[in-house]
């Protein structure tokens, strides 16, 4: 019994130091206090007793705390990040946007407040008189939607469509049109820190077209500067 009180009261003393959980600035400056008055050689050397297992456990932290000013801006942007409220976490990571493949390799992404439907390719009428990059209008809900085939208007080579192609139904202030594209990947979730500058695609010139890359990859496509391209004007 007394062997066993021994070892319930180390249990809660270490518990307690574990659960006071001092903040990143207060267990750096312990630790720097610790290193000058007691070198690691001697706290490895050291038997504790079991009533100093709570000082011991922080100091024995001495030797793996960074030194290098580096690796310490790095712990603290760390000890930030993970200390901000759960809930602006979940806000930061709400944009998501659609992937979709257009030719072989080349990734775009359209954000989902952009997003209205996605259709398998039905039946395309084909339009007098209008650009290549204009595949033809379907019956949308008892609307003629205009689809718009990207690769032609980001004058990419064409290839075969295959049963993995879709419409990507997009619309941005009132106007509504269909993206031909080779197939969809599925939704991704990111955040603004995430996008990096546009970089040059493989057909797309305008760099207006593009918002910015997410995963070093994937273009995400500006819908309002696509749409309200001259060439997608009807002058009458």
């Amino acid at each position: 019994m007394a062997k066993r009180k021994v070892k319930q009261n180390q249990d809660a003393a270490l518990g307690d130091a574990i659960l006071a959980k001092p903040d990143f600035e207060q267990a750096l400056a312990f630790a720097e206090s610790m290193k000058q008055t007691e070198g690691a050689s001697q706290l490895e050397s050291r038997l504790p007793e079991a009533a100093e297992w709570p000082v011991v456990v922080m100091q024995s932290a001495v030797a793996l705390m960074p030194q290098d000013a580096v690796s310490r801006r790095i712990l603290a942007e760390r000890a930030r990040a993970m200390s901000k409220p759960l809930n602006q976490q979940q806000h930061e990571t709400r944009d998501q946007y659609l992937r979709f493949r257009l030719g072989a390799v080349e990734r775009y992404g359209i954000p989902y407040t952009c997003l209205e439907e996605l259709l398998y390719v039905g039946n395309l009428a084909r339009v007098p008189c209008t650009p290549a990059f204009v595949s033809g209008v379907v019956n949308y809900r008892g609307e003629l939607l205009t689809i718009l085939d990207l690769k032609q208007f980001f004058r990419m080579p064409a290839i075969a469509m295959s049963d993995e192609a879709r419409i990507i139904v997009v619309r941005h202030e009132g106007m509504r049109t269909g993206l031909l594209v080779d197939g969809v990947d599925g939704n991704i979730a990111y955040q603004d820190t995430e996008v990096s500058p546009p970089l040059s695609s493989e057909g797309v010139s305008n760099m207006e077209y593009v918002l910015g890359v997410h995963d070093g990859s994937v273009a995400l496509l500006n819908m309002k500067a696509l749409l309200n391209d001259p060439a997608l004007q009807v002058h009458r």
